[in-house]
């Protein structure tokens, strides 16, 4: 056998399955995102060409939604990593038995279904919910507060949905630092505060700029926490796909839709790579 097919013959298992997961779904749903939308019953009219579903979401509701779709992916990413982050090295400080323990409650809820998790926070944050019961009965407040139903609530269900594997992210960048670099700062007289700034967080920015990548790539699809604990302002990308899909029953405006959230994260992911790597390009350039 030709030594030079060895990898192509090693490639083409993963090759057919990305295929048959990935690149064939993306051209159906292009495809499907081209026929028009049903007359009366059915979901779409068969074997039709039309761009009226790409005309129809960038009129000012379809921007309205993206814009808001962005938006709360950018929020929920930045806080996401501001606690996240904080997780982290509070648990770095813990013995080895506290921090399996950390990771265990703080991965624990990731086996179970995200919608037994969003139903839990409805409970928990609800007008007669735990928090606004002790909080009644505590007598800090005289009436239950609007915890959720709202962009608030919206944010707590897709934080408490990503905060998991940031903080296990940023651990593991975290641990990586050595810790004779602490005590060599420490013995020079740097306070606490001046080792997070100058040695900790900088060692810490290729992870925190990769989890905010792959953060705001997966919050732009978000979905559960919007539609449950959120209320119509918050729609996104993905409220707005199962609306068209499975209440209106328009399957080439959903695929449209789809198509648009799809060409979002990629368009983002390429954006930052671009102007990261623009970024330390210009440091090499100026030495």
């Amino acid at each position: 056998m030709n030594k030079k097919l060895i990898p192509i013959i090693l490639i083409l298992p993963a090759l057919s399955l990305i295929t048959l997961t990935i690149i064939t779904p993306i051209f159906l749903m292009i495809r499907v995102s081209l026929l028009k939308p049903p007359e009366g019953t059915g979901f779409y009219i068969p074997c039709t060409y039309s761009f009226q579903n790409y005309q129809s979401v960038f009129d000012i509701y379809g921007a309205t939604i993206l814009i808001n779709t962005t938006i709360f992916a950018l929020e929920v990413s930045f806080f996401s990593i501001l606690f996240g982050f904080g997780f982290a090295i509070l648990i770095r400080e813990l013995p080895k038995l506290y921090r399996i323990i950390c990771f265990t409650c703080l991965l624990l809820p990731k086996f179970i279904s995200p919608l037994i998790i969003v139903f839990g926070l409805q409970r928990l944050f609800g007008n007669h919910g735990i928090i606004n019961a002790s909080l009644i009965s505590t007598h800090l407040i005289n009436e239950p507060v609007d915890l959720i139903r709202n962009h608030l609530g919206a944010l707590i269900g897709e934080i408490f949905l990503t905060i998991p594997f940031v903080t296990l992210f940023l651990f593991s960048q975290l641990i990586s630092i050595e810790k004779e670099i602490y005590i060599a700062a420490t013995g020079l007289g740097a306070s606490n505060y001046q080792v997070f700034r100058k040695i900790t967080l900088p060692m810490c920015y290729p992870g925190i700029i990769t989890i905010w990548q792959l953060s705001i790539a997966w919050n732009l699809g978000s979905f559960l926490g919007p539609l449950f604990l959120g209320n119509p302002s918050n729609t996104t990308i993905s409220c707005e796909i199962y609306h068209q899909a499975f209440e209106i029953g328009n399957w080439p405006m959903a695929a449209t839709w789809s198509v648009l959230l799809t060409a979002t994260i990629v368009a983002f992911l390429i954006c930052t790579k671009l102007t990261i790597a623009l970024c330390l390009k210009k440091p090499q350039n100026e030495k």
